[in-house]
């Protein structure tokens, strides 16, 4: 694949759970053969890329796989392409893909007015490695899905998101003073770079490093689980495609998932709390302030006109914190899946709530997620949404 720049940029840094005997931890990221476009064959990366799939509605969808053949979204499941055989093959034969040697990529990602990189690599996943939490829990079913859907596919087609805090030896969110710029995207949503990482040494250097860092699963907890099961079932680790994202240098965005639910499952959040104080709220930033200053175990549910903040019980089985509580006492009353949503946005809830009640959880903040879930714990299912979120198709991995 020809090349975006023909030569180097800058001058590249060199180097200077289950039990289970104790030994000195191997890397946790490699370098992979990544999959990328060619756009002589494939077309335009930037008509290629797709958004997480998991924040697709519908009709976006549809309209992606109309787009083009080799539009990424054929990647994510097998009955979103008609063809023989798997579709990452096929593309590989009639050249829309092309596979490099092994390498780390950094992708640069602006969208919304924000900078973002992403240092991409293949994690190692392993039954035994406390080194890489979750901090939600999943649906078992998803979870089978998830699985089959990845093993009939055969690749990853985004990756799942990562977050670290931990210093690296190499800047990579200055990928030019560490590989090539392959790759370019652009259009009216937003701009993306893709830097390959192929030089020895620093290849040597950061897959050494990763080994003394600890990987906080911020999105795709059920890619994650998926390979997790297949490590366990086939007793040898297994390996996925992950975004790192340095929070310490680039902070994400991280915020509560809120709740929006039949009235009548609000109304027993509030019957069976512990605890329970009347607010007064009279607008969507009267709704902001008062989910700020949210303790951990407690929810802000606003349902026919009153607004209550709820004191929740500090754990909920094996899970903690206010969303946990309170996803259990509303499967516990009966409430499906379909009829809970999930919003980011707490002023957006409040302006469209019509006939359904709110529960508004507290914002949670990295450093303290970190050290809740390396001490062992973990939030209920969906309780926060990180932003921003890589997109899919700037690099694939086969499995």
């Amino acid at each position: 694949m020809r090349r975006v720049e023909d030569a180097r940029t800058g001058t590249r840094a060199r180097p200077g759970s289950p039990s289970r005997p104790a030994e000195s931890p191997g890397p946790l990221l490699r370098p992979f053969p990544g999959l990328r476009y060619d756009p002589v064959v494939a077309g335009p990366l930037a008509s290629l890329l797709a958004p997480p799939h998991t924040e697709l509605d519908r009709s976006t969808r549809t309209a992606l796989l109309a787009s083009s053949r080799y539009v990424v979204t054929h990647l994510e499941r097998p009955e979103y392409d008609a063809g023989p055989g798997r579709a990452v093959q096929r593309w590989l034969d009639e050249g829309a893909l092309v596979q490099d040697e092994p390498s780390f990529y950094v992708v640069r990602q602006e969208q919304d007015g924000r900078v973002q990189h992403f240092l991409m690599g293949q994690l190692d996943v392993s039954a035994y490695d406390d080194r890489v939490h979750p901090h939600e829990g999943v649906f078992e079913q998803a979870v089978t899905a998830r699985l089959e859907r990845l093993e009939t596919t055969g690749v990853d087609s985004e990756p799942v998101l990562v977050v670290d805090r931990h210093p690296w030896p190499l800047s990579w969110t200055d990928p030019a003073s560490l590989g090539w710029r392959v790759e370019v995207a652009e259009n009216d949503r937003c701009h993306v770079e893709v830097w390959q990482l192929d030089d020895p040494d620093v290849l040597t250097e950061l897959t050494a490093a990763s080994a003394t860092h600890r990987f906080l699963i911020a999105d795709g907890h059920h890619r994650h689980a998926a390979v997790l099961r297949a490590a366990q079932r086939d007793g040898t680790p297994h390996s996925l495609l992950v975004a790192v994202a340095d929070d310490a240098i680039e902070p994400v965005d991280l915020r509560a998932l809120h709740r929006v639910l039949p009235r009548a499952a609000a109304q027993e959040v509030l019957r069976r709390a512990p605890r329970r104080r009347d607010v007064v709220v009279k607008n969507a930033a009267g709704v902001a302030l008062i989910v700020d200053a949210l303790g951990f175990e407690q929810a802000l549910v606003v349902c026919d006109g009153a607004s209550v903040v709820v004191e929740c019980p500090p754990a909920t089985g094996t899970t903690v914190g206010s969303g946990a509580w309170v996803d259990t006492v509303v499967r516990g009353f009966g409430t499906g899946n379909s009829d809970v949503r999930y919003r980011p946005d707490a002023g957006a809830i409040w302006s469209t709530l019509g006939d359904r009640a709110g529960v508004f959880l507290p914002k949670p903040r990295v450093p303290a997620l970190q050290e809740l879930v390396h001490g062992g714990s973990s939030l209920g299912r969906k309780t926060t949404s990180f932003r921003p979120k890589p997109l899919a198709g700037t690099v694939l991995r086969l499995r």
